[in-house]
Parts: structure tokens; C-alpha cells; sequence
């Protein structure tokens, strides 16, 4: 069998471990974790006690379902996926799908997350004939 722990070195433990709290309800409590730690690990003086409930952090569940993008870039994919740059689509005819679909975002926020999946190769980005010195382009699958 083994030895019988030091209650006295264990409360001492506890008591040096709570010292710098002032509120005594919370000293109360914490004094009475930490001795519940120190009886159930042995007694280990250099054992720091252990925290009984996981850690809160900020960090979002790393499920697929908890990782769904949203925003401009993602709507833009899901055309893709649903087949919509099969033909040539101009920024306006994207902008006015994506309101059908609910997602009202102004043109200027459009240009960067299409440009960005032409760089990635899931768009391709032609020049179509413009009037005068006004650039137009369409996108259409890669």
C-alpha cells in the first residue's frame, strides 16, 4: 500500500498557493480546489495544481460544417460550383446573380475576390470588347 500523504505539508501547500488572494469567499474556494488537487495527485510538492475543466479560448470548433466561408469570395464559388460561369459572365451579370441569390454587395467588392480566383485558377478572366478606353472583362470557368 502506499504512504499516507503529509495533510499538514499539503495544507501548507494549499494556504501558500491562495495568499495573494484578497477576497476571502474566493479564497475560501480556491484554497479548497487546490487542496482537492494536491490530495488527488499524491501530494507532490512540486506538482502545480491541475485544472479540472478545459481551458475557454477563442478558437472556433474546426468541424467543416463550423469552417463555412461566407463573404464575397465564397458566394463567388458557390456560382462556380453551381455551373453559372459555364458562359462568359461580365461583373455586372455577377453582381445581379448574386442578388437574386440574396447577397447584395456593391460592384467595387466584387473585382478583388473574382481577380483573386483567376490567380488561383478557378476563373479565367478575358478582356471583352468595351466602348471606348473602358476596360470590361468577363469571367468564365478555367
Amino acid at each position: 500500500m502506499s504512504e499516507a500523504p503529509d495533510f499538514a505539508a499539503l495544507v501548507a501547500q494549499a494556504e501558500r498557493a491562495v495568499a495573494g488572494v484578497k477576497d476571502p469567499e474566493l479564497k475560501r474556494i480556491a484554497f479548497q480546489k487546490v487542496l482537492d488537487e494536491l490530495l488527488a495527485g499524491g501530494g507532490s510538492s512540486t506538482a502545480s495544481p491541475r485544472r479540472t475543466q478545459a481551458p475557454r479560448t477563442k478558437h472556433r470548433p474546426t468541424s467543416k460544417a463550423a469552417k463555412a466561408a461566407t463573404g464575397p469570395k465564397a458566394y463567388i464559388l458557390e456560382m462556380v460550383e453551381d455551373a453559372f460561369f459555364k458562359k462568359q459572365k461580365t461583373i455586372g451579370e455577377v453582381k445581379d446573380e448574386l442578388e437574386n441569390r440574396g447577397h447584395h454587395i456593391p460592384r467595387t467588392s466584387l473585382s478583388g475576390p473574382l481577380q483573386t480566383l483567376c490567380k488561383e485558377k478557378v476563373l479565367r478572366r478575358q478582356k471583352t470588347g468595351g466602348s471606348g478606353s473602358k476596360k470590361t472583362f468577363a469571367y468564365s470557368n478555367y
